[in-house]
């Protein structure tokens, strides 16, 4: 009797497989997404943003409080400045009233006139104390940053460019002029008149030739 020999092949593939790693599931081969950075970040630029908001507009309002202390400031030496000059002239004025009264009363031209001399002399002091003067401009050169040009005359005594007359007297402010002396300029020596110009006897003068003596 013989025996039927077992085959050992299909142990073999057995093994084979076993040996062999298993394929992975789809749920296996996808990777955890690492934790989301993005919420954190975001919450992190939001709480920047509105830091930033904040420091511009505190800025903006302290920005806004200076200009207004630095304009009530400026106004506030402005009036300061007007209410010194004032207080300087009110005793030109009180000393004009008296003056009016006394001609009123009075009159006395000579004596009037002295006053109105003594109170201009006191008006030149007060603008003096804060910085206003008059302009010099009698006999000097012209000067087109402190002198307005009205006229512009012959002068044999003046040079060309000097000023003649003032006709109206102007004022400065430290170096800043307030108002140009108005005033009449040399415009050098009269041109001479020529021989041709001169008439030469009376007909000449008259405009017309000397007439021959025709009667015999």
């Amino acid at each position: 009797m013989t025996r039927t020999k077992k085959s050992k092949a299909p142990r073999a593939k057995k093994n084979k497989q076993r040996d062999e790693p298993e394929a992975a599931t789809p749920e296996e081969g996808r990777q955890e997404a690492p934790p989301a950075e993005g919420e954190d970040a975001r919450e992190t630029k939001e709480r920047q943003c509105r830091e930033l908001l904040d420091s511009l507009q505190r800025l903006a309002a302290e920005f806004s409080n200076y200009q207004k202390r630095a304009e009530r400031r400026v106004q506030d030496g402005r009036q300061e400045a007007v209410g010194d000059l004032v207080l300087d002239l009110l005793p030109v004025i009180d000393n004009l009233e008296r003056a009016i009264a006394a001609a009123e009363a009075t009159p006395d031209l000579d004596a009037f006139l002295e006053g109105v001399r003594l109170l201009h002399g006191q008006l030149l002091a007060a603008l003096k104390k804060h910085g206003i003067t008059p302009i010099e401009a009698d006999q000097r050169a012209f000067d087109p940053e402190h002198h307005e040009a009205v006229a512009h005359l012959p002068s044999d005594e003046h040079p060309s460019g000097h000023v003649i007359e003032e006709m109206q007297k102007g004022y400065r402010l430290g170096d800043r002029t307030l108002r140009a002396s108005r005033v009449a300029v040399s415009s050098g020596k009269p041109e001479a008149e020529t021989d041709e110009d001169v008439p030469t006897d009376g007909a000449a003068a008259a405009g017309g030739e000397p007439r021959e003596d025709t009667d015999h």
